[in-house]
């Protein structure tokens, strides 16, 4: 199976408070087909004496196919609710989302938003549901205590929960045994000091030991993250006023990527392009033994260089065990009593370990309700796929990224010296204190 990237947008976890952003909503023109009666302005029930339930969806390939699949089968087994799924892009979604919900055309449920860290905007609209009630209520059994806390706190906003995390996605260390095996290494690494050893071994004759991320987008802020928790440090403060990542504990967590570029022994330049951030085209090429990757990358490199060749093992620490998790996240629009609860009935139906097990498979995404991995499903799919393994058990003390409104921003002041750093060009501290004054007067602009 051809395992899809799932989102990478939006120690132990924290729930993190959020911060709305109250700011005037740009009204955007932006065509609104397909959604024929909002949950504002209420929607008519069926022929049947149902609810129907409209639902806005991302999904595509393999995963759209099992959605279908999904949602028949949710309405052919009870006689309350008859679901609508329309397929909406995932570009441009945020903008979209906003200028239905003000214009009261809205669907009931969105599922699998990928861009939870946007959500803020939807929300302080004062048209998204709060599911703190809902959690544990219903035909469905839902609890908060079922869903990863780092997971969970991705649709937490000021203390109260208005997402549930639907599909999760973290990365591990994607590494080729052959070249581990001629080097006459025999145990995985599991601190950086021993990964940075390790990659001296593997590094010679114009083959390097590891490939760290370089470039200023995404990707390199979401893998740096787990450096700086795993360093005791943490990207903002507690509520998310303050940029907290120019400390001795980012210092000391970004020196240990930039040391192994200057030794040598990690890849000194980027192995990104249009299409992937992770590196893979040139591990498959033999540029590199080791890489940070994700599950979706595996199909890939097990293609690249055979299955018996690809190896996988979880993120080294520095002084605790860290992960970030992307997650896209499900939620419920103001409608009627009947809208909403129909809507939370499949969205609770929908995290069910024997459903959600077989929307992972498809999607290649990972479980968020802890139940699922356990499902007789989805432990036939570990059997026969091992190497996700590591993957799902990093869920555990995964945190996800602050969703405050103008994450963005302040990412994108990080990776821009995150990349100069990589590449030498500034010191980690420099580096650091310039994307904390960009980073600091982004949050302040609010």
């Amino acid at each position: 199976m051809k395992l899809r990237r799932p989102s990478t947008r939006s120690p132990r976890a924290t729930v993190l408070r959020r911060s709305l952003a109250v700011g005037t909503v740009l009204a955007t023109a932006v065509a609104l087909s397909g959604c024929s009666s909002g949950s504002v302005t209420g929607n008519a029930g069926d022929s049947a004496g149902r609810t129907t339930i409209t639902m806005w969806n991302q999904a595509t390939g393999d995963a759209a196919t099992k959605l279908t699949e999904l949602v028949e089968r949710f309405n052919d087994a009870q006689d309350e609710y008859t679901v609508q799924s329309q397929f909406i892009a995932s570009e441009g979604f945020t903008a979209r989302m906003v200028q239905a919900l003000t214009s009261d055309q809205a669907p009931n449920l969105v599922i699998s938003d990928s861009e939870p860290s946007s959500l803020g905007e939807s929300i302080a609209t004062g048209k998204i549901v709060p599911l703190d009630d809902k959690l544990g209520t219903g035909d469905y059994d839902l609890s908060a205590d079922d869903i990863p806390e780092g997971m969970l706190a991705s649709g937490q906003f000021d203390g109260t929960t208005y997402a549930l995390p639907t599909d999760g996605g973290d990365y591990a260390i994607i590494y080729n045994k052959e070249m581990f095996a001629e080097a006459g290494i025999t145990d995985t690494p599991t601190t950086w000091d021993e990964l940075a050893a390790d990659a001296k071994t593997l590094t010679k004759d114009g083959q390097y030991g590891v490939y760290l991320p370089i470039g200023s987008n995404e990707w390199p802020v979401f893998t740096w993250q787990s450096m700086l928790w795993s360093a005791g440090g943490e990207f903002l403060n507690e509520d998310n006023t303050e940029v907290a990542f120019d400390s001795p504990e980012g210092v000391a967590a970004l020196t240990t990527w930039t040391d192994m570029v200057k030794d040598g022994v990690a890849y000194p330049s980027s192995a990104a392009d249009s299409n992937q951030n992770q590196g893979a085209p040139f591990f498959n090429a033999g540029q590199f033994a080791m890489f940070i990757g994700g599950a979706y990358n595996l199909s890939t490199v097990e293609e690249g260089i055979g299955a018996e060749n690809v190896g996988v093992f979880t993120f080294p620490q520095l002084e605790q065990p860290a992960m970030n998790t992307g997650t896209n996240v499900s939620y419920i629009t103001k409608g009627t009593e009947e809208q909403e609860a129909g809507s939370y009935a499949f969205l609770s139906w929908f995290m069910q370990p024997d459903q959600q097990a077989e929307w992972d498979i498809a999607s290649g995404y990972l479980p968020t309700n802890t139940k699922t991995a356990d499902s007789d499903t989805y432990s036939a799919y570990l059997d026969e796929n091992p190497l996700i393994q590591v993957f799902v058990d990093q869920l555990e003390y995964a945190r996800s990224r602050p969703s405050v409104s103008n994450y963005a921003e302040v990412s994108a002041a990080l990776g821009a010296e995150l990349e100069k750093a990589m590449l030498l060009k500034t010191s980690p501290e420099d580096a650091l204190k310039a994307a904390a004054t960009a980073g600091q007067a982004a949050l302040d602009a609010g």
